[in-house]
């Protein structure tokens, strides 16, 4: 199978930055919405969306 380097890259980095944080999901998200803040950039809200707005499959007959 072939590997891409950017991809491989970006997995290091993420696993590097997990272990970091002990893999504690909650204090890797508070590190990112500061970071967030620092960046001066917008930020894009979207309300949620239930699951009944998604399209449902319908299995081909």
């Amino acid at each position: 199978m072939w590997n891409d380097p950017i991809v491989e890259e970006i997995r290091m980095n993420s696993a590097k930055l997990a272990a970091q944080f002990n893999y504690d999901v909650r204090a890797l998200g508070q590190y990112y919405q500061e970071r967030q803040k620092l960046e001066n950039r917008p930020v894009v809200s979207r309300k949620p969306r239930l699951i009944k707005d998604l399209p449902i499959h319908q299995p081909s007959k």
